[in-house]
């Protein structure tokens, strides 16, 4: 008997100590010397009341929520997190796995089929501009040219956008057709930028002209919001130009 008690009392102590509840806690009455008199204006001696049911039971409610709140915390320190151990026969397993490399080569095929679309759209995006009569303004895309002033820096990315620091100024439109209702492929249409404060959005016109390498000759703003360029590129020389350069040279 006193083996089994001796037991009994370390398996007591070895178990974790719970910490003591509010409502087990019994407020003890300070002693009755130590209390303060109240006494009224008439000095009378004002007698303490001693709580009424509602405020009784508010008290009793409060404790019980702040009880509830560290029984929670201990079973969130107590439980320990569950992995799944699922498993599955091997033919239901065989086919998940088929599924699976199913889904992995779909995907596969959608990302390759989704970049070839934007590819072909890129190129009919190309197809639909007119690089010239034998494509010679071709070199032009995917550059970009500056030129700054004493104000401003101006930069022109042919078939694509003209910018004045880094405010856009006119987006590519088409070539301009000339007066004689023939287009020279002489002078660019850069349309729809960026609204100017109370005015119209901005817009570029580049004159096209031969020159030995590319390269903005000027810029200028002749008009409210309205932009202009000459713009100098081998690409605008033609064969009868090359040969008087040659013969002049000679």
């Amino acid at each position: 008997t006193v083996g089994k008690a001796v037991v009994s009392t370390q398996s007591t102590g070895e178990r974790r100590a719970r910490k003591p509840k509010l409502r087990d806690i019994v407020p003890t009455p300070p002693p009755a010397e130590d209390e303060e008199e109240l006494w009224g204006e008439d000095g009378k001696k004002i007698e303490k009341q001693p709580l009424d049911e509602f405020e009784q039971d508010h008290l009793e409610d409060e404790y019980d929520d702040v009880d509830d709140e560290e029984e929670e915390e201990e079973e969130e320190e107590s439980v320990s997190p569950v992995r799944n151990t699922v498993s599955y026969d091997p033919e239901t397993q065989k086919l998940i796995d088929v599924f699976e490399e199913a889904e992995t080569l779909y995907n596969e095929a959608r990302n390759r089929h989704d970049s070839v679309k934007r590819q072909l759209e890129d190129v009919q995006k190309l197809n639909n501009i007119d690089f010239g009569p034998e494509e010679e303004f071709f070199v032009l895309k995917g550059q970009c040219f500056e030129k700054r002033d004493e104000q401003y820096k101006y930069k022109l990315c042919p078939f694509d956008r003209s910018d004045q620091d880094g405010t856009s100024i006119g987006k590519w439109d088409s070539w301009e057709v000339g007066s004689d209702g023939v287009n020279h492929h002489n002078v660019m249409l850069y349309t729809k930028g960026n609204s100017c404060w109370q005015g119209p959005q901005r817009s570029t016109r580049v004159e096209v002209i031969c020159g030995p390498e590319n390269q903005i000759l000027s810029a200028s703003e002749p008009a409210k919001c309205e932009y202009a360029y000459v713009f100098a590129t081998p690409a605008a020389c033609t064969k009868v130009q090359d040969e008087t350069e040659i013969h002049d040279e000679l």
